[in-house]
């Protein structure tokens, strides 16, 4: 045979695919025998926190911790909590093949009564959505060599992803409240954020390096029950590192990375002037490769007559870092005169998303405690979406890997209400996903030489906007040829022109 066809393996993926589980979440809570009893509730929400997503045989497991916290006022005035941490995992059933998954938990809406003043029922539902992307190898002509065999081809970026690694750790540590604050009487708000802030890829291991961030709100203990309460706040700061293993790995490759903070579990000491706080934290990382295939894109044989087969596949053409802090400014109003602030913060809503038109989504919900000038507690809220533009710009196909955190909050009391600043952090990674249509096959009839036109010249007579590749295969001789023949430039005509077909 005088064809001598080369191949190469790229790696195709699957149009992302997008499932989804609904799973109910109902909770009891019986208040231990040191809270103080029931008399109004102020506040109650659930929130859901997804692990990354851990795949086997079985499918694609889900799994995360759903926080429902109330909050109360006493008979006798007291500004309590109460709160219960409930763990969910849901296994989608998959076929396999799976490079990446992604996973998001969003509660419904939240039903909550008190049944008597020592028992509080809190019912939802926990709407889970699991993003994957498959990746399966398959074959394609990358070059062709004699039976004068003349080939259009491409260079396409390929991304792989090499793999998902997660490793878990629990950070336990021993703070003061703060020098000059009294001993604590009830905690009241807590809550924990972590971000990653540097990442190296080395041999078999990422290293990852960032933070963790625990607040509360508290109240201190009072010897006078009479005595107005006092609301402190309390904010440490964590430094925190880890190495996750990820065997096949090396240091060329290129790593997205985050850390995740699970619900804080805070104790007081016996003293009341330190606490005991105990955080578990998610380090995950998904390790991509980038290369460059060269495809042949159609071929034809000057010589013989022949047949090419070609074949669509998608492919990660390119990887989109986004990394932008988004400054929020929002107004909430107040009905009753002297009212004053007891605790302002937000919290980020379930996303960021990618939307259709290639824009980042994402929404935060501002939430306030204060009291009135009578000492009575009022809880406010107000939800803000805003969007931004994706790095990757607008297209058709994307998977994606967007994360949300509140960096800094602060307030500022006006005439009637409450001028809340807030600045958010997104980070991660956009997928983009591309077609490219390229040969798998390719067959020169020795047997059925081409058949030559017998005139001296051939003169073609082309439109405005032809392609030369087309016409050159039409006539059985090299684009280039006809380029270097007609002085042409670029891939399509600009006018109207007679062209000489070199034989």
């Amino acid at each position: 045979m005088e064809l001598d066809i080369t191949k190469c393996s790229i790696v195709c993926c699957g149009t992302p695919e997008e499932k989804k589980a609904v799973l109910p979440v109902e909770c009891s809570m019986i208040l231990p025998d040191y809270y103080p009893d029931v008399m109004k509730i102020l506040r109650y929400s659930a929130r859901a926190l997804p692990a990354p997503v851990l795949s086997d045989e079985s499918g694609e497991t889900v799994s995360g911790n759903v926080s429902i916290e109330v909050n109360y006022v006493s008979e006798e005035g007291e500004f309590c909590f109460c709160g219960q941490i409930q763990p969910f995992s849901h296994t989608f059933v998959g076929e396999g093949g799976v490079a990446a998954a992604e996973a998001e938990a969003v509660t419904g809406e939240v039903s909550c009564r008190a049944v008597n003043k020592r028992r509080i029922d809190v019912h939802t539902s926990l709407e889970l959505t699991l993003r994957t992307v498959t990746a399966q190898p398959r074959d394609f002509i990358s070059m062709a060599e004699g039976a004068g065999a003349v080939c259009k081809s491409c260079s396409e970026n390929v991304t792989v992803i090499a793999g998902e690694y997660y490793k878990s750790f629990t950070l336990e540590e021993e703070q003061e409240t703060g020098y000059g604050k009294p001993p604590i009487g009830r905690i009241i708000r807590s809550s924990a954020s972590a971000k990653a802030e540097e990442c190296h890829v080395i041999q078999d291991k990422v290293a990852v390096k960032g933070s963790v961030r625990v607040k509360m709100l508290w109240t201190p203990e009072r010897e006078d029950l009479s005595a107005p309460e006092e609301y402190l706040t309390s904010c440490f700061d964590f430094p925190v590192s880890r190495i996750i293993d990820a065997p096949g790995i090396s240091g060329d490759d290129t790593c997205d990375v985050r850390l995740c903070a699970d619900f804080p579990e805070i104790t007081p000491n016996e003293d009341g002037s330190t606490v005991k706080i105990k955080v578990r934290v998610g380090a995950f990382a998904r390790v991509y490769r980038q290369s460059a295939a060269q495809l042949v894109t159609d071929m034809f044989s000057e010589k013989y007559e022949s047949n090419a087969e070609s074949a669509p596949a998608e492919v990660i053409s390119g990887t989109f870092p986004a990394e932008f802090s988004e400054n929020i400014r929002e107004r909430i109003e107040f009905t009753d005169s002297g009212t004053e602030i007891i605790d302002c913060w937000t919290e980020t809503l379930p996303g960021p998303r990618l939307d259709s038109e290639g824009k980042i989504c994402f929404g935060v919900k501002i939430c306030v405690f204060a009291k009135n000038a009578e000492g009575g507690i009022s809880y406010y809220e107000k939800a803000v979406e805003r969007e931004a533009p994706s790095p990757a710009g607008k297209c058709r196909k994307a998977f994606y890997n967007l994360s949300a955190s509140v960096i800094s909050e602060d307030y500022t009391n006006g005439h009637g209400g409450t001028e809340i600043s807030a600045e958010i952090f997104i980070e991660g990674t956009v997928y983009v996903i591309s077609e490219v249509n390229a040969l798998v096959s390719f067959d020169a009839f020795e047997d059925r030489p081409r058949r030559k036109d017998p005139a001296a010249v051939i003169l073609y007579y082309a439109e405005k906007g032809e392609n030369i590749w087309d016409i050159a295969k039409r006539y059985g001789t090299g684009r280039t040829k006809i380029a270097e023949e007609n002085e042409l430039s670029g891939e399509t005509l600009a006018e109207r022109m007679m062209l000489i077909i070199p034989k």
